[in-house]
């Protein structure tokens, strides 16, 4: 297990064994992310309500969909044992690439959301005063 925290057991080229246990498990969690990516997609379109809701529901499917669809490819390439593809650093830049989307994601829901919101409510009291067109 000492070996699992130096750098050369992630910055070799050749691909990791996936079979067993925790090659089950590793496929599993590629899978669930993609199945829970797709069926989210369904929900957002299906849904109407708010649209920032649905905006927020949409990027997170996209995101669990594409690092699903990523992971899956991934564990394909170590499991067919290709070199350059199926090498042990692509699983921590998997998981990174998730952490830096998830924290814009994260960051878009706690900071745009709200300000795209109260900039619709000022222009919705703005527009209170301006006069209408009559369609005729």
């Amino acid at each position: 297990m000492s070996s699992f925290f130096q750098p050369t057991y992630w910055l070799t080229m050749q691909p990791p064994e996936v079979g067993g246990l925790l090659g089950n498990v590793v496929f599993g969690v590629f899978v669930v992310v993609l199945i829970l990516g797709i069926i989210g997609r369904i929900v957002v379109d299906r849904r109407g309500g708010d649209r920032y809701k649905r905006e927020i529901g949409s990027r997170i499917s996209t995101l669990l969909v594409t690092m699903g669809v990523l992971g899956v490819i991934l564990f394909f390439f170590s499991f067919e044992r290709i070199q350059l593809f199926g090498a042990r650093f692509w699983y921590p830049t998997w998981v990174i690439a998730a952490a830096i989307w998830t924290f814009f994601l994260v960051r878009y829901v706690k900071r745009d959301v709200p300000a795209k919101r109260a900039r619709e409510e000022s222009l919705r009291e703005q527009g209170k005063y301006l006069p209408r067109q009559h369609r005729g």
